[in-house]
């Protein structure tokens, strides 16, 4: 039995990654939860990621790799801890992951996010990847309010309905940054591809141990 533990800010990205596993179907792979909420609420009030909270987060990602074969970081504002850390076993951040799959498509490429502390990193990681003048990178307005009230619907709805009502321009994909967002994948109306990051890094995580 394979076990990729996932790095968690918040609870209810568990059965996230648990449903993106099923409909990947892999019934040699278990997943092993963490939840670290405390450590993300200490970003809000820092407005970011501090070296003590740094520091606390790749301890715990040093411990999941004791319990492990690979680890997933699903929070994006956590994730910049663990960048260009060796923990001896595969450690993959869901936006990294995403930045290295959105690469690949042609065109103008349009990230989202909910949670204002992550932009930064969001920003920083994204340029590493794909040329500024292909990228943008945009926070949903009033998201996260939802998402802290515990209205998933609402929220996702939020990032749908900003989506709609964006300016039109060509895109060579959608990305929705955070695990959480996810859901509102399907309330997008859109021919174009919308990467998610939960199977995008479960795949990952999953062939990086084939």
């Amino acid at each position: 039995m394979t076990i990729i533990a996932c790095l968690h800010a918040a609870e209810s990205n568990a059965a996230v990654f648990e449903q993106a596993l099923s409909a990947l179907d892999y019934p040699d792979v278990q997943l092993l939860h963490r939840v670290e909420s405390e450590l993300f609420a200490q970003t809000q009030t820092e407005q970011g990621l501090t070296p003590e909270i740094a520091d606390a987060t790749r301890a715990t990602i040093a411990a999941l790799c004791q319990q492990a074969d690979a680890v997933i970081v699903t929070c994006t504002t956590l994730g910049a801890a663990a960048w260009q850390v060796d923990f001896g076993k595969p450690v993959l951040r869901i936006d990294a992951t995403l930045a290295k799959v959105a690469s690949r498509y042609h065109g103008n490429i349009l990230v989202l996010c909910t949670a204002s502390s992550t932009m930064e990193s969001t920003t920083r990681l994204f340029s590493a990847f794909i040329p500024g003048d292909r990228l943008a990178v945009e926070l949903v307005p009033r998201a996260w309010a939802w998402f802290n009230q515990g209205d998933t619907d609402g929220y996702h709805q939020q990032i749908a309905d900003y989506i709609t009502g964006r300016a039109e321009c060509p895109l060579g994909c959608i990305v929705l940054a955070q695990a959480s967002m996810s859901g509102a994948e399907k309330r997008i109306n859109t021919t174009l591809a919308v990467l998610t990051g939960p199977q995008v890094t479960l795949q990952a995580a999953i062939e990086a141990l084939a």
